[in-house]
């Protein structure tokens, strides 16, 4: 398996190399979007939210979630789902338009095996097995015995302009066992509740697994848009009833602005910030002599995944870049400029739904993917501003910390009228399929000649997740139990 990665990895610095892309070593989309990472899910991001928490009390908070391990069957024992303790997660702030993170929080993983020789995995009743008590139930608290490949964490702020390399802010902090199932754990909310830590900032941790929130027909979406329906309804969620893995933190704002303060201007320049994840795995690694034991990797970290704003590596990068892009750094994004410029897509939409679309180059995708939104530049718009960049393209989820929560959240986010959701940021419920189709056939106010139906009308038929969302951190979903 390390020789995979390592070849992997090797792979990804060749194809980069080949169009002349640089690598950036310090960092490394999204659900399978890219032929590598398909073989490495433990490292494959899959969605990135970011907004203003809606929490009662947590108003001057902003919370990240980055997912991980996409298309978990929760019934995926016996050792069901843990992040990759040879990997390092992040979560990277650009607050200044370069396309280079400002700040970073990084995570680290570790892991413990309480009973190696019992014949279960992830959960195993050592309390029967030694004679003291019965197997009903099993995982009641993250310190229960029981719980037998337990998964702790750090998370380390590193500041890239101050040169502080590494301030920890918790660690020993330990992940809830996957959804087990009925009798081993009978109450998982209450566990993802004890997995909620306190930072030394104020702000608050999750990691663990939580319900798949990205709601989408795929199967119609990859079958060369062969969907159902093109409305609102009559689709099929393609991920309803899988789990993910999430790390969820929430930050105050003022830790995460170039000036150090929470503005209130929304058409302030300090008021926006990029967010983007990555994983990233050494350089080299070594197999074990004796049965495969895993060894100390060695080299830097090399990044090999890489995801900002939803499906851009999916439905925007071309196959042959798709690799080398989960390796660059927003900063190196100009090779990638003239696949937003012109992309595919959007002629595979006219082809089938016989639609008129705007001509290249499509600036409108450049402001929404790769340079954010000045203030006024769209018509018929409410006042919004998600504008960060140098004067080059930099692909990065964009985020206006000052514009509020909305007290009537729009699932089309800013096509319907909600500055608080997508593309300014990301909610867990903003319906970015949807956002994206439009986008991409230009049914926006960007394009006024295209913005008519069915361009400004067009959906997968999926408009709302399979569970419901929490009012709360981490706000994604109760996972699916294996076994309910």
């Amino acid at each position: 398996m390390r020789r995979v990665f390592a070849i992997v990895i090797l792979c990804a610095i060749a194809v980069a190399l080949s169009l002349n892309v640089p690598i950036d070593s310090s960092h490394a989309s999204s659900h399978r979007e890219a032929p590598l990472i398909t073989g490495d899910p433990l490292a494959d991001n899959t969605d990135l939210y970011a907004f203003r928490s809606t929490e009662s009390g947590r108003e001057g908070f902003v919370t990240l979630i980055a997912n991980y391990i996409p298309d978990q069957s929760p019934a995926g024992g016996p050792h069901f789902f843990r992040f990759d303790d040879t990997v390092l997660y992040e979560i990277n702030i650009d607050n200044t338009g370069d396309g280079v993170q400002d700040i970073s929080y990084q995570f680290q993983f570790t892991n413990q095996i309480r009973n190696p020789d019992t014949v279960l995995g992830m959960a195993a009743p050592n309390e029967a097995l030694q004679g003291r008590g019965g197997i009903d139930p099993l995982i009641t608290s993250l310190r229960d015995p029981d719980y037998n490949e337990v998964q702790t964490y750090s998370v380390t702020r590193v500041d890239q302009r101050t040169g502080n390399r590494g301030k920890v802010l918790g660690q020993g902090l330990i992940t809830p066992p996957s959804n087990i199932g009925s009798r081993t754990t009978p109450n998982y909310e209450a566990l993802a509740q004890e997995a909620i830590y306190n930072l030394l900032n104020g702000g608050r941790v999750f990691v663990g697994q939580r319900d798949e929130g990205f709601y989408i027909d795929v199967a119609g979406v990859f079958d060369t848009l062969k969907l159902d329906s093109i409305k609102d309804t009559g689709g099929k969620d393609g991920l309803a009833g899988k789990n993910v893995s999430s790390i969820a933190i929430e930050i105050p704002i003022q830790d995460l602005t170039r000036n150090g303060r929470a503005p209130t201007d929304p058409t302030a320049q300090e008021a926006v910030i990029g967010v983007w994840a990555t994983a990233s795995r050494r350089s080299m690694s070594v197999l074990g002599a004796q049965g495969g034991r895993r060894e100390p990797r060695s080299g830097e970290f090399v990044q090999v995944s890489r995801l900002g704003n939803p499906l851009v590596n999916e439905v925007v990068i071309p196959l042959r870049m798709k690799d080398a892009f989960n390796g660059l750094a927003p900063k190196d994004d100009a090779v990638a400029a003239p696949f937003v410029l012109d992309p595919q897509l959007p002629k595979l939409l006219k082809a089938v739904f016989k639609i008129d679309i705007p001509s290249a180059p499509r600036n409108d995708l450049v402001a929404i993917f790769a340079t954010g939104i000045k203030a006024g530049s769209v018509p018929n718009a409410p006042t919004f501003n998600t504008f960060l960049s140098d004067g080059m393209p930099h692909e990065m989820m964009r985020l206006n910390v000052a514009i509020p929560p909305s007290a009537k959240p729009n699932r089309l986010g800013l096509l319907g009228g909600d500055p608080a959701g997508h593309p300014n940021g990301r909610r867990v419920g903003d319906d970015v399929v949807d956002i994206a189709l439009r986008a991409m056939a230009g049914g926006t106010p960007f394009t006024p000649a295209t913005n008519k139906a069915p361009n400004n009308l067009l959906g997968d038929g999926v408009s709302g997740n399979d569970v419901p969302y929490l009012n709360r951190f981490p706000y994604l979903g109760t996972p699916h139990s294996g076994n309910p």
